[in-house]
């Protein structure tokens, strides 16, 4: 039995899912997201649309080839004076022709673009650039998204030390209290003491309350932007940046291979091919174009003499076909062949000004585009600029209420002995604790405020 419950064990210790089993940093939580973010799905299938346009508008250069069948079933009539038609009969006259029967035909047909004004190849060189735009727009989208779990993480680590702050503070109003009942009993403090301390404590029980649902609901909103499930087991590690400032100075960066900037500057470069797309319907196109195919009839004849005679043909590929009947040589089944190689060439006369207005339609566009390079250089600039900024700041907040935090415990520790020695009031000593934890709340928001500073700016800087 006890070797059954061991293998049992370790078989429940195996199932347990990896992410439960270590904690997660903010490295892997952020390869996590950038995997499984719907976001970045929807992302991903656009860049594969891209894909598939690019490689349509190369194969726009391969020949269109179309098969055709059609047939004809009816009946074929001939008056004497030569003239062939369909559907009639003449009995007046001695010369006649009448044919039961039908006609079949089949073919290929096909084109190869030679000459289209640059329209394809710009049309190619255009969905390039919107592809490489696309390839940008997600390296964009996977520093938002990092920034994003970066916040959320350490979102979730400020209020895990909220929690052990709110801990820390039940602790010692609990302390408070047993030493107030202590001292009361000894006839040193009066029964309001007692009291005032048991309020503390409720208090303080209250806040521990708050801080731990605080703590869950960040970890829930942590989960839902990586897309895990609610039951998965999760937990994370602290951050193993360096809580020292090391920039002296704004980072240098080249705005220009920022993804966001680079994505707007592709879409500059298709635009100027939309253009050229649009002016190519001004221009005449050349194509290559062929045919085969091949005509069977199956004719049953009836003539009052032996004469040849013509019969017009009502199908025909490329246009009627002639060819003679003889009543004597009657044609049950006749099989005729054709081909054809060609150019075709199409010249643009008059189109209701459609390519005018599609060019003044491309050139707008071009427009925007530049506008909105300008505006992802601007704005990437204040951006790192503006994390930069907020990482000093953050910093120098730290530093100083760090400070704030050792003195005030230092001050809490000489009021607690003036209490003890009767020399203070527990109004004067909650006041001192109500300062210390303060003080030690703002270190610690500021100590991930500046850690989520400074990988902001890491991120900002980093250019793919």
């Amino acid at each position: 039995m006890r070797k059954i419950g061991f293998i049992l064990i370790i078989y429940h210790l195996l199932s347990i899912p990896a992410w439960a089993q270590h904690l997660w940093t903010l490295d892997e939580c952020m390869d996590y997201a950038i995997e499984h973010n719907m976001e970045m799905r929807r992302l991903q299938n656009e860049q594969k649309r891209r894909e598939i346009n690019v490689q349509a508008s190369m194969d726009a250069r391969l020949p269109q080839i179309n098969g055709d069948i059609g047939g004809y079933l009816g009946t074929l009539h001939h008056q004497g004076d030569g003239t062939p038609f369909v559907g009639r009969n003449d009995v007046s006259t001695n010369n006649r022709f009448n044919a039961n029967g039908s006609l079949l035909n089949m073919g290929l047909t096909g084109m190869i673009p030679l000459y289209t004004g640059n329209r394809i190849s710009s049309q190619i060189k255009a969905d390039k650039y919107s592809l490489m735009a696309a390839n940008e727009d997600i390296h964009s989208a996977e520093k938002n998204l990092r920034i994003q779990v970066a916040a959320a993480y350490l979102q979730v680590l400020y209020n895990k030390g909220e929690e052990k702050i709110a801990q820390k503070r039940l602790q010692v109003s609990q302390q408070l209290l047993t030493q107030a009942r202590l001292l009361f009993n000894k006839g040193s403090r009066p029964e309001s003491d007692v009291a005032e301390a048991s309020a503390m404590v409720s208090l303080d029980e209250a806040l521990l309350v708050t801080a731990e649902g605080d703590f869950i609901l960040s970890m829930l909103d942590l989960k839902q932007l990586l897309n895990l499930p609610d039951s998965v087991d999760f937990n994370i590690s602290e951050p193993t940046d360096s809580i020292y400032f090391t920039l002296s100075q704004e980072p240098s960066t080249t705005y220009l291979s920022h993804p966001s900037v680079q994505s707007a500057y592709y879409g500059i470069l298709q635009a100027e091919q939309g253009v050229k797309t649009a002016r190519s319907g001004y221009y005449p196109t050349l194509s290559l174009v062929g045919e085969f195919g091949t005509f069977w009839t199956n004719l049953n004849t009836k003539t009052s003499n032996s004469r040849e005679v013509p019969l017009l043909s009502p199908w025909g590929g490329l246009g009627n076909l002639n060819y003679y009947l003889s009543g004597e040589m009657a044609w049950k089944h006749k099989n005729f062949l054709h081909g054809i190689v060609g150019l075709k060439l199409s010249i643009p006369l008059f189109n209701a000004f459609e390519t005018k207005a599609r060019i003044r339609t491309a050139k707008i566009n071009l427009e925007d585009a530049k506008l909105a390079y300008d505006d992802a250089q601007q704005r990437i600039r204040r951006n790192i600029s503006q994390a930069w900024q907020e990482a000093v700041t953050a910093y120098k907040r730290y530093e100083a209420e760090a400070k704030a935090e050792e003195s005030s415990a230092l001050a809490y520790r000489y009021v607690l002995k003036r209490y003890d020695a009767g020399m203070a009031t527990l109004f004067d000593l909650n006041q001192s604790r109500q300062q210390w934890f303060t003080a030690s709340e703002n270190a610690l928001r500021m100590k991930y405020e500046y850690l989520i500073r400074k990988r902001i700016l890491d991120i900002q800087t980093q250019m793919e």
